[in-house]
């Protein structure tokens, strides 16, 4: 009972996968955004990446079935779905976007939502297409990555009430500001991966002239 009124009076997020400026307007003037359904599409994207991986038709996959990673998965996925909504809030914060981290995350979880769809769908399809078929599936995850980018700076620009060159301008800093997280991140874990194996040396440095 306590789940399901978890949806009560929210927006299904289909409607917004088809009615981008309307729906996202709802969410944001409102607040019919549910956090639960935009964990939920989050979960199904690395779940779906993870079975795509695993999954997918033989004669399209290239990947080392043995070497799963789950981690790099969810890294791909979760991470970087929560690194783009805390930039993209940062960037709003200074650029003055009236949009909350809630809204955020909410709108961008429901603008994944194609691209989710579609890996699902073009995942099965792998496994009953022919080589020479191949081409569909390409095409129609090109289709829905382009239908989730522009979800996105629909979502964007709604939330924050931007024009449409100044939605442009917070995405392009909000890629930004990933790559600058990102690129402090792995020289940090490196520094840190060096420092431990220094200590480490030096402990060994010393056990052996005792």
């Amino acid at each position: 009972m306590r789940i399901s009124s978890q949806f009560q009076g929210k927006m299904n997020p289909f409607h917004s996968m088809l009615h981008p400026f309307e729906g996202f307007y709802t969410i944001k003037e409102e607040r019919k955004g549910s956090v639960v359904t935009a964990a939920i599409i989050i979960a199904v994207f690395f779940v779906s990446e993870l079975i795509k991986r695993q999954n997918m038709g033989y004669i399209f996959n290239e990947a080392d079935l043995t070497a799963l990673n789950i981690g790099l998965i969810a890294t791909k996925t979760v991470v970087l779905y929560a690194l783009w909504v805390t930039c993209n809030w940062a960037v709003a914060t200074w650029m003055d976007g009236e949009g909350t981290a809630v809204e955020i995350s909410i709108i961008s979880a429901y603008s994944l939502l194609p691209y989710v769809i579609t890996t699902i769908v073009t995942t099965l399809l792998s496994n009953v297409l022919v080589k020479e078929e191949g081409s569909f599936l390409y095409y129609f995850a090109i289709i829905a990555f382009l239908w989730s980018c522009v979800l996105m700076v629909i979502g964007m620009q709604t939330v924050h009430d931007y024009g449409f060159v100044k939605t442009l301008q917070s995405l392009l800093l909000t890629i930004v500001a990933m790559g600058i997280v990102i690129f402090l991140s792995v020289l940090f874990f490196t520094l840190f991966q060096q420092l431990i194996l220094f200590f480490y040396t030096i402990y060994n440095e010393l056990l052996f002239r005792l």
